[in-house]
């Protein structure tokens, strides 16, 4: 089956947003845990936790580490995470009597989750970006036609009144300005220790992930998140209504292309294997099947934030099958749009 997933899928042609899926890539997962251990040394010091020299020789490690990852792909078999295996292998690099100050009060979870919200505030920089570039095209395919141009509205499926092109295209412009507003703000350090109560930081915990958080320019958190996923699911939700935005103008334009109401032209259609005078329209089919999909990730996601007691393995690692796949496609659609409406003739 051609959209069978593996890197022979025939489908990764519409996955265009390559961008958004470097920030997935293990290299990316690997620099931003690494960036965790060295923003949590550099805190450590600030607050007399550990002394600077010590930081300094942890963090001038860090700096020359380069993981070795045929050890972390064969330990991961047995943890499911990649923490223990990579702080195992810092320590072999760091002499004896610095050993102790590195990785001071903090857990594996707390690294995974902060690498992933590092990666989500770049993922929604890299949107916004983008959405910003297709309203723009949207502003200007408006502008070629004056209010002249007649299309009809249509309610619960039936011909309503008659609407402008400019007022058509306004309609989704709206959705796309509305998203720049809400765009996600709040990206949560991650620092809970192994219990959730990071009580080996005591009084300084505010201190540290403060100073973390400002390194790693992530928000300091109120309290440890390890259970609590409603910020994580907030974001996710973004990208769900970019989607759902960009599915609306898909659904739109398909409508508007049928052969009966022909009110607008999609140049480059695909093709039929039996009716030669077809001409398909592909790309709008799958942005709105892709936003479909974005939908169906987000149930996944209401089901993997409820967490049991202090960490969850289950839920943990539903998430991790569920984010990258959400957060890479919301991206595609945005690009697969913006392509679209370059084809679009009305």
């Amino acid at each position: 089956m051609s959209y069978a997933i593996g890197s022979d899928n025939l489908m990764l042609v519409f996955s265009q947003d390559k961008n958004v899926q470097e920030c997935f890539s293990v290299k990316s997962d690997m620099a931003a845990m690494i960036a965790f251990e060295k923003a949590l040394t550099s805190a450590l010091a600030r607050c007399d936790v550990i002394s600077l020299k010590d930081a300094q020789e942890i963090i001038n490690v860090l700096e020359n580490f380069e993981p070795d990852m045929d050890q972390i792909q064969i330990e991961f078999k047995r943890d499911a995470v990649v923490p223990p295996v990579l702080v195992k292998q810092i320590r072999k690099k760091l002499n004896d009597e610095y050993q102790a100050g590195f990785h001071h009060g903090t857990t594996s979870q707390d690294l995974i989750d902060t690498s992933l919200m590092m990666r989500m505030k770049d993922s929604v920089a890299i949107v916004s970006r983008n959405l910003k570039i297709l309203e723009l095209k949207l502003k200007e395919l408006a502008a070629s036609h004056s209010d002249e141009r007649i299309l009809t509205a249509r309610t619960r499926m039936q011909n309503a009144l008659p609407i402008s092109v400019p007022e058509k295209i306004g309609n989704w412009r709206s959705q796309i300005e509305s998203l720049l507003i809400s765009m996600p703000q709040t990206f949560l350090l991650q620092l809970g220790g192994p219990e959730g109560a990071a009580r080996e930081y005591g009084a300084n915990y505010h201190d540290i992930s403060s100073a973390m958080a400002s390194i790693l320019e992530l928000t300091p958190p109120k309290h440890a998140w390890h259970t609590d996923r409603q910020q994580l699911t907030s974001i996710c939700f973004w990208f769900t209504q970019v989607a759902t935005a960009m599915g609306k103008i898909s659904q739109d334009l398909l409508f508007m292309a049928q052969s009966d109401v022909a009110e607008v032209r999609l140049e480059g259609g695909g093709s039929s294997s039996a009716m030669k005078h077809k001409k398909n329209p592909v790309l709008a089919e799958v942005i709105l099947a892709q936003a479909q999909y974005c939908h169906t990730q987000m149930s996944g996601l209401n089901t993997a934030s409820i967490h049991e007691n202090e960490r969850s393995g289950t839920a943990w690692t539903l998430e991790w099958m569920l984010v990258p796949s959400l957060l890479i496609t919301s991206a595609n659609t945005v690009v697969n749009t913006t392509e679209l409406i370059g084809h679009v003739n009305i």
